[in-house]
């Protein structure tokens, strides 16, 4: 109740909408976070030794404590009793300390430290169906702290969806709350877009590959993001000075409600549709770099960049899907193109995109994309050698580039870094580092060659054509249709559940939605990678792998979830939910959306 007629700062149009950029550029900043590492797959098992079956523990990391330890109720819980400012904060803080312990993993410091040994011997646990843990024996000690890390960070980011979505109820009540969400989660969705296109820029940056570097800068991003927390918490508590605590709290999450949701079939289709669904994009999106450059015979960079189009475009077409979904109904019919749409994307990828690169070739011609195992000769230290993929136009000596050119499957060849790389009045610098640094960015020139102090031999292991304009093209495309899918079932999911469950529930039904949600999100990245060993024995090279049965888990994902679409659609049609009506009838309406969305 307001305590008096006077106006009150939410009633200013430059401070509620100060207030929301405050929450939305926090959020941003978590969901730069959350894919720093995307982009770099294959950067960190070339740096790092984080095979796929490492990778996939870490991504899935991030949801552990919010399934098994049940965070994610626990945060709702501290939200209903703690408000808005404190879990505020209290996520930032959160946020910013899982990332920091995540970018110390990643540094050379790292390297040879106590805390390296320490983690060597810690966490070895059974690589067995039991062992619901990330942590196995064999892992990487890196990816062990990593995964510590961003475990943490995952109940921080949590916690602040849930708490950014109730701070925007408390500023927007009555106004435009629904332009206000919609902002927010297209700020969301614009994060995504902006890791993969500026993480393998900032990990290639000055000539030496660093997987730390932009894992680093998004940790410094969480930090400003608490202080804009900490800059909300007082515009807050002004608000609240002259509103008096009028802040609306759903029911708190109840054991007991637990009978009356979980006996629903309804209930359970929304819940199943929701995990396969969002199983399918996320966990995709950890792969969908490294997918990209084993499938085309693409540096990291150009992956980045085509799969950054996804968010973008999910971020740009969301509002307008809302908005035809509040105005026109249809819900359950966008859940199944949703659906459809997905399954012909991943489908693509499995099955398209590999068809369309070019066939194995027995000799170099221009622009082939060569295998080859690069060793290092007469190193006085430790031997180095790594499997590389790149093509005749990767040197900046077009005269090294065109000694390439016309040799065959398994010859080897000694080359000269000098030779191959030097530009007129350039000295050789005397550092030797792995050979991967520079056969792993875009293009390789003299600084770069310059780190290496000896010849080294490059041996041909295979040969092919590249994908061409059509592979790139259809790439393309499919991204972007993924990202019209993106914005249909979010849009149609979400403002669904309040017509389908009793309104005194809605509160718990959410919460064991996301909780189920989570699951899956933990899960499948483990599960992927798992999958991606299993399908490519004796690969050892991150830009050889076959991504196909990976794929065709995803897209099975979507048979399954179009299935569930499917049965929704005549439930309602049998019990009439509404399901396929506007939303608009009343304007007292709310629907809070997961940090997930």
């Amino acid at each position: 109740m307001i305590k008096n007629s006077t106006a009150v700062l939410s009633d200013s149009k430059s401070a509620r909408w100060t207030a929301l950029a405050l929450l939305a550029l926090a959020m941003f900043f978590g969901y730069i976070f959350m894919d720093v590492l995307s982009p770099l797959q294959s950067t960190l098992q070339e740096l790092r030794g984080w095979n796929p079956n490492a990778y996939g523990h870490y991504a899935g990391s991030e949801t552990f404590l919010n399934v098994f330890i049940f965070f994610l109720i626990f945060a709702g819980i501290i939200l209903d009793k703690m408000g808005v400012r404190f879990t505020a904060v209290l996520s930032g803080a959160v946020m910013a300390i899982g990332a920091i312990i995540n970018y110390l993993a990643l540094t050379d410091m790292f390297i040879g430290s106590s805390v390296e040994r320490f983690m060597e011997t810690s966490l070895n646990l059974p690589d067995a169906w039991w062992n619901v843990t990330p942590f196995y024996e064999g892992m990487p000690a890196s990816a062990k702290l990593s995964a510590i890390g961003f475990m943490i960070f995952g109940c921080g980011v949590e916690m602040a969806g849930i708490t950014v979505s109730r701070g925007i109820v408390k500023w927007f009540a009555g106004k435009e709350m629904a332009l206000a969400m919609g902002t927010e989660m297209a700020l969301a969705r614009v994060g995504v877009f902006v890791v993969f296109i500026s993480s393998p820029f900032f990990s290639a940056l000055g000539g030496d590959l660093s997987v730390s570097r932009p894992v680093g800068l998004a940790a410094l991003l969480l930090i400003i993001g608490l202080i804009s927390f900490i800059v909300y918490f007082f515009m807050d508590k002004k608000l609240e000075e002259q509103i008096g605590n009028t802040e609306e709290k759903d029911d708190p999450f109840k054991i007991s409600d637990l009978r009356y949701i979980l006996s629903s079939q309804v209930f359970w289709l929304v819940a199943l549709l929701c995990v396969l669904y969002y199983s399918a994009i996320f966990p995709f999106q950890k792969y969908a770099a490294n997918m990209l450059q084993c499938t085309l015979g693409i540096s990291n960079e150009t992956a980045g960049f085509i799969f950054a189009v996804f968010p973008l475009g999910a971020a740009a077409i969301t509002p307008i899907l809302g908005n035809f979904l509040d105005r026109k109904g249809k819900g359950a019919s966008m859940l199944i193109l949703g659906a459809i749409l997905m399954i012909v994307c991943h489908s693509t990828f499995a099955f398209v995109l590999p068809a369309l690169r070019g066939d194995d070739l027995t000799r170099i011609e221009e622009n082939t994309i060569i295998t080859a195992e690069v060793t290092q000769l007469d190193v006085n230290d430790k031997p180095l050698k790594a499997e590389v993929v790149f093509t005749p136009d990767h040197f900046t000596n077009q005269k090294s580039a065109q000694l390439l050119v016309g040799r065959e499957v398994g010859e080897t060849i000694v080359i000269n870094p000098w030779n191959a790389f030097s530009k007129q009045g350039v000295e050789p610098k005397t550092t030797a580092q792995k050979l991967v640094r520079f056969f792993a960015t875009d293009k390789v020139d003299y600084a770069k060659a310059m780190n290496l102090k000896n010849d080294f031999s490059v041996k041909i292991l295979k040969l092919s054509a590249p994908s061409g304009f059509a592979g790139m093209f259809v790439a393309f495309l499919a991204i972007i249709i993924l990202g019209i899918s993106f914005a249909l079932v979010p849009a149609s999911l979400w403002p669904s559940v309040p017509k389908l469950v009793d309104k005194k529930l809605i509160g718990s039904a959410y919460a064991v939605i996301f909780w189920i949600q989570n699951i899956g999100l933990y899960a499948f990245p483990m599960l992927i990678g798992s999958i991606l060993v299993a399908s490519n024995p004796g690969v050892n090279n991150p830009l050889n792998y076959d991504y196909t049965w990976p794929m065709t888990v995803f897209a099975s994902l979507g048979v399954l979830a179009l299935i569930f679409g499917l049965w929704l659609k005549a439930l309602n049609a049998r019990r009439h939910y509404g399901l396929e009506e506007p939303n608009i009838k009343s304007q007292d309406a709310e629907v809070e959306f997961d940090a997930q969305q």
